[in-house]
């Protein structure tokens, strides 16, 4: 069998995007489509087309066109199921690629090189190649030329809404620059495709960032972790992109969190866990914390400083009362009988803060809606990763959609429907760390609370 060395071209771009790569003559034209939409970073959206004569002139013999067989051509048209790359190319070529009939994406791919087969080999090895793919939907290579250049000249009277369309249609995780090639990132999708059983992820996986238990380090994500369920939900060309996005951000590679940064994140909760005890704390007759352990709590956590009242009733002190709900709703702690209690595994993390992290990282999700969950997820990837907080929502919300996630209204997500989907893990968030609420919100971020995200996402 022969292995092909392919030159492709994507036609009329200036500067050009080419990409070279091997692929094993056995392979299927549909496997080669596949191939050719992750080089690209297609995202499959739109139909598609192998041909093996150019497109745009008057072909000199009666053009072959192969298209998915699911799909009902023209009469004659023959299936890229039923032939392979060695069917096609075996003569030489050219072989051209329609993508998105309407913004008319053609591809040449060109042979370079043939060569024997090499079993050691996956199926696909991308060599070479430059620049990005372009945006889908984006007009075709005028479209798309046209669109970078008002994105780059801010003065341009359509700068704003074209690089708000840029920003809705490409996402979080998509690559911007159109001067962006990652051969590496764009190869470890190769492999997942094409050699999963030895591409190192766990063949129980559905996210693709879960190692096999061989390779797996502590702290690794697995297949319980929620960024690995969240990316299962995903389309597979978008959880492509976030795969990508997460190695490109290091958000795969363990945390460490030492017992003191530990204490430091998860202090408040700490407090209230420590006030409570063994022993539980007696509750007043309408339901509160003491006054006398609402002014400790105050005073103690230097939340006392910014506030104007007395500090201690828990029914006109916010930061105690929301301390104390956002703990029942994470199962830290329970009333019965006129008593705060904590729960058992709460006693158990009692003087561990590290135990006491893990449990408020997973209880961050407990209670929330399917989409709530989404969302929380979402949030924390956007401290995570280091979005600007004026731009959190709009990531959100394309995370969602995604998903499948549609707003009350059918339209798409607003800043304020987010900040519903968000807003009892934000409640959490708010209460960790060290910065004062002064200082949050003035718009400082903590770092401690970036960590905290990291660690909640596994």
């Amino acid at each position: 069998m022969t292995r092909y060395r392919l030159r492709m071209s994507l036609i009329g771009s200036e500067p050009e995007i080419w990409r070279t790569f091997d692929v094993e003559g056995s392979a299927r034209l549909r496997m080669l489509h596949l191939a050719l939409q992750t080089i690209m970073g297609w995202r499959e959206s739109h139909l598609h087309a192998f041909t093996d004569a150019d497109p745009h002139s008057r072909p000199q013999h009666p053009p072959r066109r192969w298209e998915a067989l699911d799909i009902e051509g023209e009469e004659g048209t023959l299936s890229e199921d039923d032939f392979t790359v060695d069917d096609v190319l075996r003569d030489g070529g050219p072989l051209w690629y329609e993508y998105d009939f309407g913004d008319g994406w053609v591809h040449r791919l060109d042979v370079v090189e043939q060569t024997p087969s090499d079993e050691h080999l996956t199926t696909v090895v991308l060599l070479d190649g430059a620049r990005r793919g372009p945006f889908e939907d984006s007009g075709g290579v005028h479209g798309y030329a046209e669109k970078i250049a008002i994105a780059a000249d801010p003065q341009h009277p359509e700068h704003e809404s074209i690089t708000d369309w840029i920003d809705t249609t490409v996402g979080p995780w998509g690559a911007r620059a159109p001067g962006v090639f990652d051969l590496v990132g764009m190869q470890s999708e190769l492999n997942l495709l094409f050699n999963p059983q030895n591409s190192g992820i766990s063949p129980r996986d559905m996210s693709g960032i879960v190692k096999i238990e061989a390779h797996r380090r502590p702290g690794d994500v697995d297949e319980a972790s929620p960024i690995a369920d969240f990316a299962s939900e995903l389309p597979p060309p978008i959880r492509s992109e976030l795969r990508q996005h997460l190695h490109h951000t290091g958000l795969l590679e363990p945390v460490g969190i030492d017992i003191d940064t530990a204490r430091r994140i998860v202090r408040p909760y700490a407090w209230l866990m420590n006030t409570i005890g063994a022993d539980g704390l007696a509750l007043t007759s309408a339901g509160w914390m003491p006054p006398a352990t609402v002014l400790a709590g105050m005073t103690e956590l230097g939340w006392i400083d910014e506030w104007i009242g007395k500090g201690n009733r828990e029914d006109l002190t916010p930061p105690m009362a929301v301390l104390r709900e956002t703990a029942q709703r994470m199962a830290l702690v329970r009333v019965q009988k006129g008593r705060l209690l904590l729960s058992s595994a709460a006693m158990k993390a009692l003087g561990d803060p590290q135990r006491q992290l893990r449990l408020i990282a997973g209880g961050l999700y407990r209670k929330l809606s399917d989409a709530e969950k989404d969302a929380a997820v979402l949030l924390l990837l956007t401290i995570a990763d280091g979005t600007a907080p004026e731009d959190r929502w709009r990531s959100i919300a394309f995370g969602l959609e995604m998903c499948g996630w549609q707003s009350s209204t059918g339209w798409r997500f607003t800043k304020q429907d987010i900040g519903h989907a968000t807003f009892q893990a934000q409640r959490v968030l708010d209460q960790l760390g060290e910065l004062s609420g002064r200082r949050r919100r003035r718009g400082e971020e903590d770092p401690l609370v970036k960590l905290f995200a990291r660690a909640a996402l596994r």
